[in-house]
């Protein structure tokens, strides 16, 4: 469980529960009972950074060798994504790093502020390009029976939207980079890259809310909604010919890839929003929380960060040419 990611009761009590009681003396948390967790945190972080390195350089090696980056805009929002998560996947190693220190942050402040920000910019660059990609193939399709060109297949206008995606990636991340801190916490005086918001668990709360918003809500309302909007399209019209049957194979694949991201990132962020309520006080904290986050939040945490693994090697499998390319 990285603790810059983690909510403000979360980061206290993992550092203050290693043998301390809180809560009143109701919960006691050794540390050797935590030790295995470490253990299996560290070793899956290490094999999806690793992963994500190689899988991620493969589709954009792919995409560039077979010449299809710019012939299509989905081909290029994809070689966009896979630079996302080529981008975590090596920041991925000092998480695995500090969940064997006993999630001690040993790189130095400049380093936690780099990789708090480049794990944000990850997660809504991943978020709108699959928004994106979604719109687009509702795009293609519905105007696949117009005469002239279509513009979601334009350059200038790929080139316009995955700019003001990495700019909007960029805004977004930006106050993890602002409020990343080393902070000395719990009994062993820990130190720990954690993010450090004004006084009070309000800020931490809005903080949480924002990231589910932009990079979890907001993009899978236009994501459902487009893949609504393209199975009415196609019920109401008859596609055929080799074009349309390539479009549906495209169309497979985005669905397929959109669909494991959100199953990857689907735990993580509702374990999150138990935690933003709690942070703006409107339910209160309790055990059930305390083990929920504690058992079940690295694993929702571990599979969230799978994702940029999958997305890139689905997406390969799906389509035929770079199976044959392969």
């Amino acid at each position: 469980m990285s603790l810059s990611l983690t909510s403000a009761a979360l980061q206290s009590c993992w550092l203050q529960a290693k043998g301390d009681k809180i809560l009143d003396g109701e919960l006691e948390f050794p540390d050797d009972k935590l030790l295995w967790m470490r253990v299996v945190v560290s070793v899956v972080y290490s094999v999806v950074a690793t992963a994500g390195v190689l899988v991620n350089a493969l589709v954009m090696f792919l995409l560039y060798s077979t010449h299809t980056i710019t012939t299509g805009t989905i081909n290029f929002f994809v070689f966009n994504l896979a630079v996302a998560h080529l981008l975590f996947s090596m920041v991925l190693v000092f998480w695995a790093v500090e969940a064997a220190l006993d999630y001690s942050w040993p790189f130095g402040l400049p380093m936690c502020k780099a990789v708090c920000f480049l794990t944000g910019l990850n997660v809504y660059s991943s978020c709108f390009f699959l928004a994106a990609m979604s719109l687009t193939r509702y795009c293609y399709v519905a105007t696949a029976l117009k005469a002239g060109g279509s513009l979601c297949s334009r350059s200038s206008t790929s080139w316009a939207v995955t700019a003001f995606i990495w700019a909007a990636a960029v805004v977004a991340a930006s106050p993890r980079a602002v409020f990343a801190q080393l902070s000395h916490l719990g009994s062993g005086n820990d130190t720990a890259c954690t993010l450090r918001f004004p006084a009070g668990t309000t800020w931490l709360g809005i903080n949480q809310l924002l990231r589910m918003v932009l990079g979890f809500l907001l993009p899978y309302a236009i994501i459902t909604l487009s893949y609504l909007l393209l199975l009415r399209f196609l019920c109401r019209h008859n596609l055929r010919g080799s074009g349309s049957r390539r479009k549906a194979n495209v169309s497979r694949s985005v669905a397929v890839v959109v669909l494991s991201f959100c199953i990857c990132w689907f735990p993580y962020n509702i374990l999150s929003l138990w935690g933003t309520l709690i942070q703006l006080d409107i339910v209160h904290f309790s055990l059930s929380f305390f083990r929920a986050q504690t058992y079940f939040f690295p694993v929702a945490n571990c599979l969230a960060f799978t994702s940029s693994c999958f997305n890139p090697v689905i997406y390969c499998l799906v389509r035929r040419e770079y199976r044959t390319a392969l």
